[in-house]
């Protein structure tokens, strides 16, 4: 009987090993993932809104649902309103942005114009 329980609990002991070293390594490629998307989204809220982000927390979709990252921060100067960068890690390419209406009608309106037009 003890025998039982000494192997029991260590199929549990390496079970939890191995769960544990996969959330690892999940972390580690995610927090990658966001080092590349970071300087993306500065640049573009730097660039259509002529402001700057500070990141607070990401989020990472897995693959199998879509390859979307979310950048939560804030506008410096503006601690209190949140402002969330939706980022494609495949495209490597903002999707959108979100955050107070103050902040989006902010958006350069010639910045991206051309693009629109081209695409007609």
């Amino acid at each position: 009987m003890k025998k039982v329980i000494i192997i029991i609990l260590s199929f549990i002991t390496i079970i939890g090993i191995l769960v544990g070293g996969c959330s690892v390594v999940s972390n580690v490629k995610n927090k990658e993932k966001m080092e590349i998307a970071l300087p993306i989204g500065v640049k573009h809220i730097k660039e259509y809104y002529n402001a700057d982000f500070v990141l607070k927390d990401y989020d990472v979709n897995p693959g199998y649902i879509n390859s979307r990252m979310y950048l939560y921060g804030y506008i410096k100067g503006h601690e209190d309103d949140s402002i969330n960068i939706e980022y494609d890690y495949e495209k490597k390419e903002v999707i959108d942005v979100m955050g107070p209406s103050w902040f989006i009608q902010s958006r350069d309106p010639k910045i991206g114009l051309l693009d629109r037009i081209d695409s007609q």
